[in-house]
């Protein structure tokens, strides 16, 4: 049985070490095998720039077309299937002509953001694998990325935050700054990061639900956040804690202007992870082992919240290089979980024997007969 929603074809021109690479026919499961090197990844990375943003590896665009004959520029085009019909997304990027960044579906262009109204796309990378133990920025980068797929205004709402911190440290390097276009700056800063900080209480509390229902062998971690911003007030009195920070900004200004950088923000968070519902361990003192099964254990949560968020629409899930640390039991729960949520799932591996006991609609490509 074929996932509702599932990538058929992909195409890639310039991308990478792929020249002129074409995949189609494709299953449920769809496996990349191959040495480190041959491009498995980079099939996976393309796939991940039809998500917001610059896809798994967070590369930037001039360094994705193709180094070896000097290209400047390259083409993805991935044919999308529901069980309503289906949709062509292109994507391009060219370092010499002025649209540099161009995304369409079915020849009308479209916004990054628009992006996630034809397509859910969740991945887990090897450098994932380390956030468990990574700084509090780091983390917060890890679920503000989870919940684009599960609130599509929190990424919008991000984007404008930014700009408006930016545009508020130049105001007040400014001798004689327009003192009133400061106040509704700031008022504006205060709303979006008080929106921004609920949007990020209420997912870890939807998230920290689902995690209880988490399935032996997989831990059934949980998650606390805290806020800097909290100690302004009550975070579940939203107008009130505005209003707070409002007022924190305005007696911050001086030393803002003078660090140049805005020192009490909604991105100030500490995030603790534990290896279980009692909030015993904290993650980062944990097993390897057990670190990976915590990090999967979020991304089944994340990915059924995803399909529940959309309407039953499964997201598209890429897997890179997991398989080789897991043992048999737990790569078997996994591959019954991603059978049961219906998604495409997209692996990539060194050894074709590391997907034994996949679902038989698997497809595999051996990229020495890829690129």
């Amino acid at each position: 049985m074929y996932p509702n929603t599932r990538i058929d074809k992909i195409s890639l021109i310039n991308f990478k070490n792929h020249l002129n690479t074409n995949l189609k026919d494709l299953g449920s499961f769809v496996v990349l095998n191959g040495n480190n090197g041959s491009g498995k990844t980079n099939i996976l990375e393309a796939i991940s720039l039809f998500s917001p943003g610059r896809g798994i590896k967070n590369s930037r665009f001039v360094e994705m077309p193709n180094k070896d004959r000097d290209q400047k520029n390259f083409e993805i085009k991935i044919n999308v299937k529901y069980d309503t019909g289906e949709v062509e997304l292109f994507r391009s990027f060219s370092s010499v002509e002025k649209n540099k960044n161009y995304i369409s579906v079915d020849n009308e262009k479209i916004t990054n953001f628009q992006l996630l109204e034809f397509i859910n796309i969740l991945w887990i990378t090897p450098i994932m694998e380390k956030v468990l133990i990574q700084s509090n920025s780091e983390k917060r980068n890890f679920f503000d990325r989870l919940i684009f797929n599960i609130n599509k205004s929190h990424l919008k709402n991000y984007a404008k935050l930014k700009k408006l911190l930016s545009e508020r440290l130049a105001l007040l390097k400014e001798k004689n700054y327009d003192s009133d276009w400061l106040i509704i700056v700031e008022k504006n800063i205060a709303n979006l990061s008080v929106r921004l900080l609920i949007d990020r209480i209420t997912f870890i509390d939807q998230l920290n639900n689902n995690l209880k229902s988490v399935k032996v062998p997989f831990n059934a971690c949980q998650i606390d956040i805290y806020h800097e911003l909290s100690k302004l007030g009550n975070i579940r009195n939203s107008e009130d804690l505005a209003e707070k920070y409002i007022n924190a900004l305005n007696k911050n200004r001086e030393i803002d202007s003078a660090l140049n950088k805005t020192t009490l923000t909604v991105n100030k968070v500490e995030i603790n992870i534990f290896n279980n519902i009692e909030r015993i361990i904290e993650a980062r003192n944990c097993s390897t082992g057990e670190q990976k099964s915590i990090l999967l254990s979020i991304f089944l949560s994340v990915a059924n919240m995803v399909k529940d968020q959309n309407n039953g629409r499964s997201p598209i899930i890429l897997i890179d290089e997991a398989m080789a640390h897991l043992d048999t039991e737990h790569k078997e729960f996994l591959f019954s979980e991603l059978e049961s949520l219906k998604s495409q799932v997209w692996f990539s591996g060194v050894s074709k024997n590391l997907f034994e006991n996949i679902n038989n609609q698997t497809i595999f490509f051996d990229m020495k007969n890829v690129v």
